[in-house]
């Protein structure tokens, strides 16, 4: 338990870190706030990418595709159900307009990759960072369809130019290189891992950049920040972990999940939001609390759910 907390920590403070920077640049006018759209589409169309196809370089085995095929399944049970609940929870609260979208999105994309990889890889090792990416890969196809909808108000979809989105395709094509047993090594590996690396710093600046344009003080007094904070880290945890024990027997992939439900909203809500609807101030407000309230309940939900009983 407590190296748990001691990663989360790290982890979290680092996050805070990049999200500080975001904002103390836009504070001392070197970044503007205009500016994040072309930061938001680096991101989801360069570094994203990046990181979801280097996460698939892994030695081909039978026993990781027997993983992949269980995490597949029940990261796309996992992704329905955490979406039937997101679309629920606003009403509950009686969230309307354009703030129930932001709400939707940031309660069913959580920051499962950026956090979540440091904690699973402490816990479960490669085979974890295994399901961890089967999950992401579902969480993105979920995305780029369902989420670019609720954020651009798109209502039809080009499943054409769907599969060409940068991250759906760096996950069909990270899966058919693991398969094909097809290693990028050298310059270009170095080069893609490295851009790779530019997403959880990235998207966490821009998230504390749009985060300077709000009233800080006024922010931590809205009711509806802490709705929302009591709705991701707790609500949803308390509703989809006892489904998950009933029914996942691979302690690997239960723990997985456990903590997917129990992450705050994805940064990638903020650059969402801000590239297809101009809401990515307040996405960021909801990216920015979770995530300090997080560093609280992802070592309590995961104790009292994968270590006791």
């Amino acid at each position: 338990m407590i190296w748990l907390i001691i990663v989360l920590f790290k982890e979290s403070i680092e996050l805070i870190i990049f999200m500080l920077t975001g904002f103390l640049l836009v504070k001392c006018h070197s970044l503007r706030e205009d500016q994040t759209g072309g930061l938001s589409n680096v991101l989801t169309k360069a570094a994203l990418p990046a990181t979801i196809l280097m996460s698939c370089q892994i030695p081909f085995s039978w026993r990781i595709v027997s993983i992949i095929g269980q995490s597949a399944i029940v990261s796309l049970l996992f992704m329905i159900l955490t979406l039937v609940v997101s679309l629920l929870v606003p009403h509950i609260f009686h969230v309307q307009g354009s703030l129930k979208s932001i709400w939707i999105g940031c309660c069913t994309f959580s920051n499962i990759l950026f956090i979540g990889i440091p904690i699973i890889g402490a816990i479960y090792g490669k085979t974890g960072l295994i399901t961890l990416v089967t999950y992401n890969a579902f969480s993105n196809l979920f995305l780029f369809t369902f989420g670019l909808k609720l954020y651009s108000g798109q209502t039809q979809f080009e499943w054409r130019k769907l599969l060409f989105t940068p991250a759906i395709f760096a996950s069909f094509l990270g899966f058919m290189l693991f398969f094909a047993k097809i290693s990028l090594a050298g310059p270009v590996g170095q080069a893609l891992t490295s851009l790779g690396n530019m997403t959880a710093p990235l998207s966490m600046l821009i998230t504390g950049a749009l985060f300077a344009g709000t009233d800080i003080k006024k922010v931590f007094r809205r009711l509806d920040i802490y709705q929302f904070c009591f709705t991701r880290l707790a609500l949803l945890p308390i509703i989809l972990v006892p489904l998950l024990k009933l029914g996942i027997q691979n302690k690997v992939i239960l723990g997985v999940m456990v903590i997917a439900a129990a992450m705050p909203a994805g940064a990638i809500n903020t650059a969402m939001a801000e590239l297809y609807a101009g809401q990515g101030e307040r996405a960021s407000e909801y990216v920015v609390s979770s995530t300090v309230f997080s560093m609280l309940t992802i070592p309590l939900v995961a104790y009292l759910s994968l270590f006791v009983g």
